[in-house]
């Protein structure tokens, strides 16, 4: 999985995402910025919460598909229908509560970190 970027605005107002641990030298005024100073612990609970919305999201249609998918092959098609009312249910019902929780979440503990420049 890849971990999310940061974005970084200069003061002369040029944006720009990039990994953690990383350095940037802006190009219109020539100044670095250094990821390496956002908090490790901060930024390891970011990627975390992020993994595990990922894993709620995509992880119950995965194994419904598992189990699902060879009992249609084996045993008839209606198990394949069972599948798709299924994984629409979860796509239609439980993601949309799953994203908003996580992004309630993420607005609570991420902080917006004030980065100055070298």
């Amino acid at each position: 999985m890849r971990e999310p970027l940061i974005t970084l605005t200069c003061d002369c107002g040029t944006t720009v995402e990039i990994g953690y641990g990383k350095v940037w030298t802006c190009d219109s005024c020539g100044k670095t910025w250094d990821t390496n100073r956002i908090p490790a612990s901060e930024y390891g609970a970011l990627v975390a919460a992020v993994r595990r919305y990922r894993l709620l999201v995509l992880g119950p249609p995965v194994v419904m598909a598992a189990v699902l998918i060879p009992l249609s092959v084996l045993s008839g098609l209606q198990y394949a229908f069972l599948l798709f009312v299924l994984i629409m249910g979860y796509g239609l019902l439980a993601v949309p509560q799953l994203r908003r929780r996580s992004a309630a979440q993420m607005q609570k503990s991420t902080k917006s970190w004030k980065l100055r420049p070298e």
